[in-house]
């Protein structure tokens, strides 16, 4: 269970976005290091605390596999063999990593969060305010009625 103070938000796998909260969730099974590089930006780009908290599971955690064989692999298929590596991490709105990550096995990580830091990143990078600039950016929207699909043929192009 996960407890915190001020506005928090939760996203699951592919819905990760750029969040206007504190503290950001993001359970998910991806244990890559591409997912950890995700966080990384996530927080930056966010200029909020994430909180990612990745499964650590051996094959003995999952039902018996039917009689067949898996071609292509040479990973270890033994019931005490690691299916998810896990990589829990915490990072702060600044990129730096406060806890993890956690490849070692099931565990819980902790850190003290400064909420200091996160308005030392917004002066950094906004990644709203800058948007809500009339004079420097604006959206048009037209409001009368377009084909999405327009058909041209090619014999009458110079």
């Amino acid at each position: 269970a996960l407890s915190f103070v001020g506005k928090t938000e939760c996203h699951f796998c592919e819905l990760q976005c750029m969040p206007k909260v504190l503290k950001y969730c993001a359970p998910t099974a991806d244990c890559s290091d591409t997912w950890q590089a995700t966080m990384n930006h996530i927080a930056l780009e966010g200029g909020c605390f994430v909180l990612s908290a990745i499964q650590f599971c051996l094959r003995k955690d999952y039902p018996p596999p039917p009689e067949y064989t898996l071609s292509g692999t040479d990973d270890d298929l033994s019931p005490d063999s690691v299916a998810c590596r896990g990589g829990s991490v915490i990072i702060s709105p600044l990129g730096t990593v406060l806890a993890g990550p956690n490849y070692e096995g099931e565990g819980l990580i902790s850190a003290d969060l400064d909420l200091g830091e996160i308005a030392r990143a917004k002066f950094d990078f906004d990644v709203v305010g800058h948007y809500s600039r009339p004079d420097l950016l604006s959206l048009v929207v037209k409001d009368d009625p377009l084909s999405s699909v327009t058909f041209k043929s090619g014999k009458n192009e110079n």
